[in-house]
């Protein structure tokens, strides 16, 4: 059987036909790397895991609408998760090994003080990092030309709590304190929280601290004791407080309890003290159960847990919301920026970045002027006032 050969023509065509498919194929598979420094492992691992599995969430969302559009292209998040097992030295090594890529290091993560006060002066001077905090509420770290912050800091729960406080009718104002040593930021805070107390007529009548992931609070609870508190202020991981307010009522305290935590539900259920709740109230940035009680950006919170339950199988965390937004707000300012290489044109879309151009966001943030989303590279938060009451916190409002 004879047949005939395609003429130079069609066997031209077909040629064009498939460079034309081979560079449309090649288009699809752009990517670009975000890596997100995560506590996976170790005493943050409760709070880090829901923190990394909201970047997922937005990553995923992202590519499944086409990616990062960047000009003409469209760019896939390739990202790639390291653990600092809630260790400085061991989140010191990641970053470290981020920046040998030889390319441009655009990250979000970072969810402890500690390990985000340690790798900040290893990126101060680069021209090469973005480094965007969603969980380290350390001091001074937006100082710094490659750090972002869409996250609280601690000088804005200091000032929230002093608010709250003012507010409060109490007869007497002895306060006891009991803070994470290992927890940089609040150990920051706490010359400028005394201060604010005494300013407000509160006597510090005792201060207690312990180390990061402690189970036992025997010898902190007798000495808040002796001290015969009125208030007792309790200020560290969600986890580890929950454990405390058990011993402390535990221990014979019986008195209001004020935190400045994040717990969640899952936190004080873990604790086994949900019985010890009655009394406890806290002043935090809010989380997805404050948004749709308070009826605040509730649509989209609840979008976003369901969305967020339905692929991970449990509840959002402390700081999952935040993440969620991080990594929205990076795709938004290289999609403006034009760029996946030009850091300097990126750092300034950032800049210049407005609520209004992430929709996503779901927490509610602040406008500083011209209704950006940054002020000197950090976001300024609405705080939420929770009251335990049943098996839950319900928010008795929200502090603008």
């Amino acid at each position: 059987m004879h047949i005939k050969k395609p003429s130079s023509l069609l066997t031209a065509a077909l040629f064009s036909t498939a460079l034309a498919s081979a560079t449309f194929s090649t288009a699809r598979a752009q990517s670009v790397t975000i890596y997100d420094l995560e506590s996976l492992t170790g005493p943050a691992q409760g709070v880090g895991v829901p923190q990394a599995n909201a970047m997922k969430l937005a990553a995923d969302q992202i590519n499944a609408k086409g990616g990062i559009k960047v000009g003409n292209q469209s760019y896939k998040i390739d990202l790639v998760v390291e653990d600092d097992r809630s260790a400085p030295t061991a989140g010191v090594t990641a970053v470290q090994k981020m920046l040998s890529s030889g390319k441009p290091v655009f990250m979000v993560g970072s969810l402890s003080s500690a390990v985000t006060g340690a790798y900040a002066p290893i990126v101060k001077t680069r021209a090469d990092v973005i480094s965007i905090v969603v969980g380290a509420a350390l001091e001074g770290i937006t100082d710094n030309q490659s750090i972002w912050r869409p996250r609280i800091t601690l000088s804005q729960y200091t000032t929230g709590t002093l608010d709250y406080l003012k507010k409060q009718a109490m007869s007497s104002k002895k306060i006891a304190l009991m803070t994470d040593n290992k927890h940089a930021g609040f150990v920051q805070q706490t010359g400028a929280l005394k201060d604010g107390l005494k300013s407000i007529g509160f006597e510090v009548v005792g201060e207690e601290e312990w180390s990061f992931g402690a189970t036992q609070f025997g010898p902190q609870v007798s000495a808040v004791m002796r001290a015969k508190p009125d208030l007792l202020h309790i200020r560290g991981y969600g986890s580890d407080v929950a454990r405390s307010i058990r011993q402390a009522r535990e221990g014979g305290y019986t008195g209001p309890i004020l935190a400045v935590s994040g717990m969640t539900e899952k936190d004080v259920t873990d604790a086994q003290a949900t019985a010890s709740m009655n009394g406890v109230s806290e002043v935090f940035a809010p989380q997805v159960t404050d948004l749709v009680l308070g009826k605040r950006n509730d649509a989209q919170a609840k979008s976003f847990e369901d969305a967020y339950q339905k692929q991970f199988g449990q509840p959002s965390g402390t700081t999952s919301l935040s993440a969620f937004g991080g990594m929205y707000i990076l795709a938004q300012a290289i999609s403006k920026a034009g760029t996946v290489t030009d850091i300097g044109a990126i750092r300034k879309a950032l800049d210049g970045l407005k609520v209004a151009d992430v929709p996503e966001l779901i927490e509610p943030i602040k406008p500083a002027d011209g209704g950006a989303i940054f002020k000197d590279h950090q976001a300024n938060f609405v705080l939420v006032v929770r009251r335990w009451q049943g098996d839950k916190f319900m928010p008795a409002g929200f502090v603008d």
